[in-house]
């Protein structure tokens, strides 16, 4: 059940079966509360009244309600004061996160609390003094940031301890049994049946292509909307990336045009999940089919996502992951992953990764060193049990950002199908053109509201390749895209300030 769009404290009437003086009382509060209820208490006065609550909760929805007697109750929010006085059993109070209370109750009396979480000490607020700083937060933030990767950090700060602490005890620190471990597990939560970790994003793709036997002479299809790392990754196994338009107001590789970039050189097609939202993946595979082409997913931005209710990395030949630290699954350095159902594409990935060895000292091709090392891969297992979590509140942030923004008509917003869950590593908007796009980061930035552009120049025009093609649709969404704040550790208040400061933008013309 959702929680309703309010903010403050109210008085809530409740249908009563059953009569209290006839020893029946039954109210079916499912009916009246915006939360689920998974924990009650009971306070309970004796011949004094009894005065509690000094405390506010950062998350935690609560029900007030007297059972018994009678209790005055005080709130404080962002909104003002609040006060009620709870005297009958067939009426409570919903209180709203982000609320300092106090209460007296009278003597004799039984107040019943009911709370949407089990007891968290980490929820609670217990200084007035740091309630009063957390709610002026809540009304203005002072800065929304883009990715917000120091408050995940925070969050986690004991547990990455913990795991350098195992690691150096196991004294366990290459391709040792945590990588092992994290490389199962990630595996598994792909639904495929092999994992490779490697040392990068960037050297996960070299790796699958190589290990295709990918390289000079060959050519690779790569969309041109995307990070560099895409066509690099081509580059550096000697082929040649052939870049292909992308799709207005979405930046996703233009699948109608892939078939006519086949020449007699083309071995490879690398489709990008960007900004989270997987490909048409049926599509891709049906061309890639028809011509013998090796499908290697760029799934650098989608840890999670799904098409057709199967998961990105699970859809081609054979897909790369970053673990870079602002991923949605991050490491607290570098690191990435092939995934695969091909052992034996699995079995030479890990060959030419570990310097062309299979056994010590042994080394059957020209390698390289790309491993992930042990304590990425235990800070990797940790998270990778957020991450659905984590992807979850993504999804809620992109959802708010849609119903606040739809109705903007020269604002554009992805146009997703139902077929694809997108895992929102990027939110992005498009504008009609640069000079609107540019207005509006400023304006965001003067109300110190981080934003990105993803990405402001096209691969094919950058210097490292500069091929003289002109590829239209990829060159105006460089000017127009804006990338709007995207973390699951932004507040809702972070979220409604970019959504009001947006919506003034456009309001002043």
């Amino acid at each position: 059940m959702e929680v309703p769009n309010f903010e403050t404290p109210k008085i809530v009437d409740l249908d009563i079966c059953g009569a209290i003086d006839e020893g029946l009382f039954v109210a079916e509060f499912s009916k009246h509360l915006p939360f689920r209820v998974k924990r009650q208490y009971l306070l309970k006065s004796a011949s004094s009244s009894k005065n509690g609550g000094q405390h506010a909760h950062k998350e935690l929805w609560q029900f007030f309600i007297c059972v018994q007697g009678s209790c005055h109750i005080l709130f404080e929010g962002k909104n003002g004061k609040f006060e009620f006085l709870l005297d009958k059993p067939t009426q409570g109070v919903v209180v709203p996160p982000g609320h300092w209370r106090d209460y007296k109750l009278a003597p004799t009396s039984v107040l019943s609390v009911l709370a949407s979480e089990p007891y968290d000490e980490n929820d609670y607020i217990r200084d007035y003094g740091s309630f009063r700083k957390h709610i002026e937060r809540q009304a203005t933030p002072a800065n929304v940031p883009f990715v917000a990767l120091n408050r995940e950090n925070d969050e986690l700060r004991s547990e990455f301890i913990t795991v350098l602490e195992q690691q150096t005890a196991a004294n366990d620190w290459v391709r040792g049994k945590s990588v092992c471990d994290f490389e199962a597990r990630y595996a598994s939560y792909c639904e495929a049946k092999h994992a490779v970790a490697c040392g990068s994003g960037l050297d996960a793709l070299a790796l699958a292509l190589r290990a295709y036997e990918i390289g000079a002479g060959d050519e690779v299809i790569v969309p041109t909307n995307s990070f560099i790392a895409s066509a690099l990754a081509v580059s550096h196994v000697g082929a040649t990336p052939v870049f292909i338009d992308c799709l207005p107001c979405s930046g996703e590789l233009d699948i109608s045009q892939i078939e006519l970039a086949i020449s007699s050189k083309t071995k490879a097609i690398i489709p990008v999940h960007l900004y989270g939202i997987p490909v048409d993946m049926d599509r891709v595979m049906e061309v890639a089919g028809k011509h013998g082409l090796f499908v290697l997913e760029d799934a650098a931005q989608a840890h999670g996502a799904l098409y057709k209710n199967n998961k990105v990395g699970s859809l081609g030949h054979a897909a790369a992951f970053s673990f870079y630290p602002t991923k949605n699954l991050g490491a607290i350095g570098d690191g990435g992953c092939v995934v695969t159902n091909d052992a034996s594409l699995a079995d030479r990935v890990r060959t030419i990764s570990n310097y062309g060895s299979r056994e010590k000292y042994k080394h059957e091709v020209l390698g390289v060193n790309s491993r992930l090392d042990s304590i990425q891969a235990g800070i990797l297992s940790l998270k990778l049990a957020f991450l659905d979590e984590r992807n979850k509140v993504r999804k809620q942030i992109a959802r708010h950002y849609f119903n606040c923004m739809a109705g903007i008509k020269d604002l554009k917003l992805v146009n997703v199908s139902n077929s694809r869950e997108p895992v929102w590593h990027i939110f992005p908007v498009f504008l009609e053109n640069q000079t609107r796009r540019d207005a509006l980061k400023a304006y965001l930035s003067k109300h110190s509201i981080e934003t990105g552009i993803h990405y402001p120049i096209p691969i094919h025009v950058s210097p490292a390749y500069a091929t003289g093609d002109i590829l239209p649709v990829a060159e105006e969404v460089a000017k127009t895209q804006l990338s709007l704040p995207m973390s699951p550790f932004l507040t809702k208040a972070e979220i409604n300030f970019v959504c009001n400061v947006v919506t003034d933008f456009f309001s002043r013309g």
